[in-house]
């Protein structure tokens, strides 16, 4: 939904629920216009603002790390990274979290990156995952390596009296552990979703397609504000809420999200060859690409929904709109009530 720079170390995709409306602003007056000052006065500081982050290093494979169920980061190429990627929006609130890692096999990493080695279709005896979890007791006061306090570091398993990983020769193997964390917000987030592997299959994929046809439609028309109370505004709220964010930096993401709907040249494209994926317990679903033997390599674990754009200079690029949906206890499943995370 947004452009983010490394340099904005704290942001990630998800949602708050069930926070209180102001009195002067109902939900359905919030515009274009008023949009940053709404979400801005509902960003507290306190004493003490702590942010969480997790460093992975994986081998020989590509993976996708979920916390508390939500697909927070994926990598599906060979990069290494050195940059801490943050979760605090993934932390509804204090207490016992879970990482949950996805390891894939390097198919032609080696032989489209190298121009050498094999196609490989299973993990390998030296796949290895290295999480470290990390915490910054205030954000607002530091956030260097110097700042860093290590919570936990997990190291994937190995066969018994050996340094083979366990998972050798498997398609695909998935591992969670727990950390402890505290936050001094909390938030309502998918956790009062429905579990909507409980609904028939082919119903789900109906209404989440029809969810998915309004939101192009309103990419298509302009329409910034019904898309600031449908799309935008639940999202911001809980990515600003989390990361403690300052007006200014508010008003720049808003500015990016912007200038995606007022673009001229939105070409949206078929979500053929995308699956139906749940995350959150089964509380939240969404359309993407396979990881595995996706239709068209580009698209590997790619959102469904997206649309391509020539810029000035004439380079195409795609803009991935990942929409993903629950639906509260207690309502019945329609395109109204499937809310975006």
């Amino acid at each position: 939904m947004k452009r983010l720079f490394i340099l904005e170390l704290f942001t990630t995709f998800f949602t708050i629920v069930g926070y209180s409306q102001p009195k002067n602003i109902p939900l359905a007056e919030v515009t274009s216009e008023n949009v940053v000052d709404y979400i801005a006065s509902k960003v507290k500081v306190y004493d003490k603002n702590p942010v969480y982050a997790i460093r992975p290093l994986q081998n020989s494979c590509v993976y996708e790390i979920l916390v508390n169920g939500y697909l927070l980061h994926k990598n599906y190429d060979l990069q290494k990274l050195g940059t801490p990627i943050p979760i605090n929006a993934a932390i509804l609130k204090s207490g016992t979290q879970t990482i949950t890692y996805r390891l894939y096999p390097l198919e032609d990493l080696m032989v489209d990156t190298y121009g050498r080695g094999d196609t490989v279709h299973t993990l390998l005896k030296n796949t290895s995952m290295n999480i470290e979890v990390i915490k910054y007791e205030d954000i607002k006061t530091g956030t260097n390596i110097g700042d860093e306090i290590l919570v936990v570091k997990h190291e994937s398993l190995t066969k018994k009296g050996t340094r083979e990983f366990i998972g050798n020769g498997l398609p695909y193997y998935e591992y969670t552990f727990t950390f402890e964390a505290t936050v001094p917000y909390e938030i309502e987030g998918w956790s009062n979703g429905q579990d909507l592997t409980k609904y028939d299959k082919e119903e789900l994929e109906a209404v989440v397609f029809k969810k998915y046809a309004q939101i192009k439609q309103l990419y298509l028309e302009k329409n910034v504000n019904k898309l600031v109370r449908i799309e935008y505004l639940d999202k911001s709220l809980r990515e600003d809420i989390s990361d403690y964010k300052d007006k200014k930096t508010i008003k720049e993401y808003w500015g990016n999200y912007y200038a995606d709907i007022i673009l001229e040249d939105k070409r949206f494209q078929s979500l053929e060859g995308s699956e139906m994926q749940f995350f959150g317990n089964n509380k939240i679903v969404t359309f993407r690409h396979p990881v595995t033997a996706p239709v068209d390599p580009r698209l590997k674990g790619k959102a469904a929904l997206y649309f391509l754009n020539t810029e000035d200079s004439g380079r195409i690029i795609a803009n991935f709109k990942g929409v993903y949906l629950f639906l509260p206890k207690g309502k019945p499943l329609t395109v109204e009530n499937l809310q975006i995370l």
